[in-house]
């Protein structure tokens, strides 16, 4: 059975699950890897995968286990692999055609294809109540990331529809939302937030939204109470703009159902060997679909399987939620920094000698400050000029604002470390 046969297979009980979320393990394993040997064959007809899977033999994979012995495939390689062979890497499909073309930070080229099962989102809305008829508010950007889209799609094919909010000034979205009777939110939990202050500011009467999908940020507790208040149930998803849906929240515990299209791995990060149940490690990910297969992708997020008493009818792996970061790359804001945008910074900007981005939160948001030591013998100038060139630079190279602090030399310990989450 082929990667999208085996997506479309799917259908609904009356209790809203996909009959595939209550199988038992064994009987998800064998179809995943039925699924997973059919994708792999495809896969080994494209450049990068030709050369990375030498003389393996397809028939082997039939078990978690079997992934073993595949080489990672790291989200921060895919820089210099997709430079390499531009755009994709050798990764796609031959013959696909994707119908949006995206650049995330690093650059990162993704494809981007409209049929339903690419990216899934639509799973996670189910669970977080979203249902056909709703109007669905979608705060991520359009603007050459993914995201949105990614977002959009699931709405969509829950029979949704779709303000495309994006960044648009905060007062445009609040007339939207209230003339539209938005029923659903989507973007980060920290924007909802904004949203919902900045709609009992502007004397609209409570928010219309009722159940709100949230990913890209930290959904604190206080933030969780904070929607409890306003009377918004809000769960949270974890995808990427790479793979799409990984897993979800079925109830507000942290936890994360895996998604039935992916088969999810925790490794060691340095051995790429699974981590016991319990154990944290590195969320490894292999999609089942054809035009864009990763497998072993590593995210360099981390994570741990739990062992639940499940009551929901599903019985696929769980997730203890996200635990942090295997490496200094962090999210803010929804958007990935990697060191790799801080040293290209240092590389642009005459005279910066180290740099250093520390990353906080204040009143439930994302605060981030950008620390800048320049050489001795570098003549600065005007400051102010230098700090709005410096901002300019790294809102270009990372899509977010960050304030800039100028400091003087001998500060910033030169260590290696560029990026420190206290988060």
């Amino acid at each position: 059975m082929s990667g999208s046969a085996f997506h479309a297979a799917s259908a609904h009980s009356d209790n809203g699950l996909d009959p595939r979320e209550t199988r038992s393990h064994s009987e998800r394993t064998e179809a995943q890897f039925v699924a997973l040997r059919d994708v792999v064959v495809r896969a080994m007809r494209e450049p990068y995968y030709r050369a990375a899977f030498s003389g393996l033999d397809v028939a082997s994979l039939r078990t978690p286990e079997d992934l073993e012995g595949l080489p990672l495939l790291r989200k921060d390689d895919l820089v210099g692999i997709q430079a390499a062979h531009p755009p994709f890497g050798g990764l796609m499909a031959g013959g696909s055609r994707a119908d949006h073309l995206f650049v995330s930070p690093g650059p990162i080229h993704e494809p981007g294809f409209s049929k339903t099962g690419f990216w899934r989102l639509e799973r996670a809305m189910r669970a977080a109540g979203f249902v056909a008829g709703d109007i669905v508010h979608n705060t991520f950007s359009y603007h050459l990331t993914p995201g949105a889209w990614i977002l959009d799609a699931g709405a969509r094919a829950l029979g949704c529809s779709v303000i495309p909010a994006g960044n648009a000034p905060i007062e445009q979205q609040i007339l939207a939302i209230s003339q539209y009777g938005a029923s659903a939110y989507c973007g980060t939990p920290d924007f909802l937030k904004t949203l919902v202050e900045a709609f009992q500011k502007a004397d609209r009467g409570p928010v219309p939204f009722t159940k709100a999908l949230v990913t890209g940020g930290a959904l604190t507790p206080g933030l969780r109470a904070f929607f409890d208040a306003s009377r918004i149930g809000a769960l949270q998803c974890y995808a990427t703009a790479e793979l799409g849906l990984i897993a979800y929240e079925t109830a507000p515990t942290g936890h994360m159902t895996v998604d039935e299209d992916v088969i999810v791995e925790i490794v060691d990060p340095e051995t790429g060997r699974s981590m016991p149940p319990g154990e944290v490690g590195e969320v490894v990910v292999t999609t089942l679909r054809e035009d864009y297969p990763l497998i072993r992708f590593g995210t360099g997020d981390l994570s741990a399987f739990v062992e639940l008493d499940r009551k929901n009818g599903r019985t696929g792996p769980v997730l203890a939620g996200w635990l942090g970061r295997s490496d200094q790359a962090t999210k803010v804001r929804g958007m990935f920094v990697r060191p790799s945008q801080i040293h290209a910074l240092r590389e642009q900007v005459d005279g910066l000698r180290l740099a250093r981005l520390v990353v906080d939160r204040s009143n439930e948001k994302d605060d981030i400050m950008l620390f800048c030591e320049f050489d001795p013998e570098h003549v600065l100038g005007d400051a102010a000029q230098v700090q709005a060139k410096l901002a300019e630079a790294f809102r270009a190279l990372c899509h977010l604002k960050s304030n800039i602090s100028i400091v003087p030399e001998g500060t910033l310990p030169d260590d290696g470390k560029v990026i420190v989450d206290l988060r």
